[in-house]
């Protein structure tokens, strides 16, 4: 059970305004000395304190609510979802979560909903083009930072992961190893994650003297289906298999482990292949892949830290870049 505000501040023997305003993050602002914040926030840890939500919410003018919108729950956006929810809380704060599906209508439909309910900000992994994000009449409204998809422009703000080195080291290593054919199986062409991934492709390609094929990329979709059907397609054209295939996501390289279950799993000891993104079910494959894990944790506390710097603070958005993480296995 946690003590009020007034019980609070008579133990730390200072006033109602000082605890909130420590409480709120607002000691800096107001002179309120180290040792003060110290007290302050050692009885509130000690007597579990928790502040009315509804009342700062109504003394602030906010709702203290964030909006997040992603286009699935996997792996990656679970996590993302799951720190950013929690970071939030810390501060005060609720995420309202609503999936899209990678479909832009959803989206548009899912921002409108989600405006209704006078949220303070938006964070969002989102479909739109530049246009279509600058024309969107809620956006113009409220602060929005963008997650894992960026657009260009100096006017945007966006946390992101870097999609182009994390494919770069990836490929490089099979390069090294002396492959010089490899696939790529991508997702939706218009998106940041797809021209920054295939560019890392390019690069690497280029940098270990290996001419770049338009024949070997392929980019459908995410879905588990179009990883399925573009490895199909390869092996359609390749009965004995290329040297290498790389899936540009997760949910690629399930589609691409589905068909290879289906017609012959002998293909991944001539086939090797490589993955953006990871899963731990990946250490116990007899088979090993290599991959990129993108920093979740990283992106999420970002996203909310210059979230919370605009709405409580009044600073300007940011654009980060969150170096992923190579696995070799």
């Amino acid at each position: 059970m946690s003590i009020s505000l007034e019980d609070l501040a008579r133990r730390a023997k200072v006033s109602k305004t000082t605890v909130s305003l420590v409480i709120n993050g607002k000691s800096e602002e107001y002179r309120i000395s180290k040792e003060t914040q110290k007290k302050i926030q050692v009885l509130a840890k000690e007597y579990n304190f928790k502040p009315n939500s509804t009342a700062r919410a109504l003394r602030l003018k906010k709702s203290l609510t964030i909006g997040l919108i992603i286009p699935y729950l996997n792996r990656h956006f679970g996590r993302v979802a799951e720190v950013l929810e929690q970071t939030a809380r810390e501060a005060g704060y609720q995420i309202i979560i609503a999936i899209t599906d990678n479909f832009l209508e959803t989206e548009y439909d899912l921002i409108n909903n989600l405006a209704a309910r006078n949220i303070d900000g938006l964070i969002l992994a989102t479909m739109m083009n530049r246009d279509q994000y600058f024309k969107n009449p809620v956006i113009k409204k409220m602060p929005v930072m963008l997650i894992d998809r960026r657009l260009e422009g100096d006017d945007i703000g966006w946390v992101v992961s870097d999609d182009e080195t994390g494919t770069y080291d990836l490929v490089s290593t099979l390069c090294k190893e002396g492959i010089q054919d490899i696939h790529f199986i991508g997702g939706i062409q218009k998106l940041s994650t797809s021209i920054d991934r295939l560019k890392g492709y390019k690069k690497a390609l280029r940098d270990q003297g290996i001419g770049y094929d338009q024949q070997k990329v392929q980019q459908t979709g995410y879905a588990v289906k179009d990883g399925y059907e573009m490895t199909k397609n390869i092996f359609q054209k390749i009965k004995q298999g290329p040297q290498a295939i790389f899936t540009s996501a997760i949910t690629l390289l399930e589609g691409l482990l589905q068909y290879t279950k289906e017609h012959d799993s002998e293909m991944l000891n001539i086939t090797r292949v490589i993955t953006y993104d990871d899963h731990p079910m990946l250490d116990y494959l007899q088979t090993p892949i290599i991959s990129v894990r993108q920093n979740a944790e990283e992106i999420a506390k970002k996203a909310f830290e210059v979230m919370h710097g605009i709405l409580e603070q009044n600073k300007e958005f940011s654009q980060e870049l969150i170096k992923p993480k190579l696995i070799l296995r």
